[in-house]
């Protein structure tokens, strides 16, 4: 959608250029349209990130460690690997 926006834009500045201002208002409920659809699915986001329970400190920890350990497991892995060829 994002990419779709960049050209509708792109569209909607090439016709304001030309003094095609009336071309432009197709594009320009288009965009309007999607933009609507983003912020709402930012807000939604938002909403639901207030409704879940804040991560303590603790937990926030440990999730780093458990990512830092699959981290070395991985490089562990990949240079087996590359010890083996």
């Amino acid at each position: 959608m994002l990419d779709e926006n960049h050209h509708l834009i792109q569209c909607i500045m090439d016709y304001q250029s030309k003094g095609k201002t009336a071309e432009c208002t197709q594009y320009q409920q288009i965009l309007h349209r999607n933009l609507v659809y983003l912020a709402t699915i930012a807000d939604s986001n938002q909403n639901m990130q207030s409704l879940l329970p804040a991560v303590s400190l603790p937990v926030m920890w440990f999730l780093g460690a458990c990512n830092r350990a699959d981290q070395l497991v991985h490089q562990s892995m990949t240079q087996n690997r590359h010890d083996k060829k």
